[in-house]
């Protein structure tokens, strides 16, 4: 197995990180078991954040008696010099250990954000003074905004960049890798799946590894998920002309409306449930007629007509979604399936 070095950090990593998002869903007993299946498969790099409720101390917990080096990389949406350097010393008492390899300033993506972090009293002076005194290694960052991104890039005081990189969303690919590979800045690819909405899970990491410069940091809350990323990155091979079809097919289905599940665009004033309404083409295809008739989809869908196009979602997305028009879209792709028994 070829280990990635993550640029200038010279970290060296199995092709895949383990994602903390999804074990927040998961009892503390099967996150440690999953997250310990990854490790025993040779993942030795872990991802999480401050914002993914008890990801981090899952995952303490998990690397508790372990023997191996692994890696790990939290971060922090706190905008304060003071306020990251707490967020730091909260992520070291969750995860039991005495230093962070990467942490990162969480979601940099908009100009405000990038303003405060920057500002005389802004986070990225905090993430240098946990540096200094040895609370973590390097210094990182993440970001929706590919356009953002290059100003992030030229300001060169970032080891450890973190995007969101999957077959669609794949702009970076036109100026951003070759900016941060001219600095040796390494690459954590976030969302290769697309969130979990990427139809063929399998073909979306495939796509996304072969950028060998780039460790990707799929989600992972089983052990058959765990097993079946590392099955990929293991067998790799170059992408066929058969799965270049599938995948263009893929970008035209989902296109411009495909959303990210980011949750940026919330919280709606009028309480609409806009990720969930936003994926409604994939919950008609795969939830039991009952669930959208009488369940929870059915009570979103309820909540989702409480939409008055008030516009405030629209700022708040990383991908410009013109999300109240989708949403009168899905709107009437439920009622039409309700409608057709």
């Amino acid at each position: 197995m070829k280990y990635r070095r993550l640029g200038r950090t010279n970290i060296e990593v199995f092709p895949i990180a383990f994602g903390g998002i999804p074990i927040q869903r998961v009892s503390e007993d099967n996150a440690v078991k999953v997250i310990r299946r990854a490790i025993e498969l040779g993942i030795n790099f872990i991802d999480t954040a401050r914002s993914y409720t008890d990801s981090e101390i899952k995952i303490g917990k998990a690397l508790k008696g372990i023997d191996k080096r692994i890696y790990i990389a939290s971060k922090s949406g706190n905008r304060t010099k003071d306020g990251i350097f707490e967020d730091v010393k909260i992520s070291l008492r969750n995860l039991g250990v005495e230093k962070i390899d990467i942490y990162q300033l969480h979601g940099v993506n908009d100009r405000d954000a990038f303003d405060k972090v920057f500002s005389d009293d802004g986070a990225y002076w905090g993430l240098l003074k946990a540096k200094e005194e040895g609370l973590i290694g390097h210094v990182a960052i993440s970001s929706h905004s590919t356009d953002l991104l290059e100003e992030i890039i030229t300001t060169d005081k970032f080891d450890v960049i973190q995007l969101c990189y999957n077959f669609i969303e794949n702009k970076v690919e036109e100026k951003i890798f070759s900016m941060a590979l001219e600095k040796d800045i390494g690459i954590i690819g976030m969302k290769p799946m697309g969130g979990g909405v990427l139809p063929n899970p399998a073909l979306s990491l495939k796509y996304v590894l072969q950028k060998e410069f780039l460790v990707p940091d799929p989600g992972m809350e089983s052990i058959e998920e765990v097993e079946e990323n590392v099955k990929v990155a293991m067998n790799l091979t170059e992408i066929t002309p058969e799965e270049y079809e599938e995948i263009e097919r893929t970008r035209k289905e989902l296109g411009s409306t495909f959303c990210r599940r980011c949750e940026y665009c919330q919280p709606c004033p009028q309480g609409v449930p806009i990720t969930s309404i936003m994926r409604t083409k994939d919950f008609l295809k795969r939830l039991p007629r009952e669930t959208v008739e009488k369940g929870w989809f059915y009570d979103a869908y309820l909540q989702a007509q409480n939409c008055t196009k008030c516009g405030t979602c629209l700022p708040r997305c990383p991908y410009q979604l013109p999300i109240p028009d989708l949403i009168e879209r899905n709107i009437q792709l439920i009622k039409d399936y309700l409608e057709n028994k």
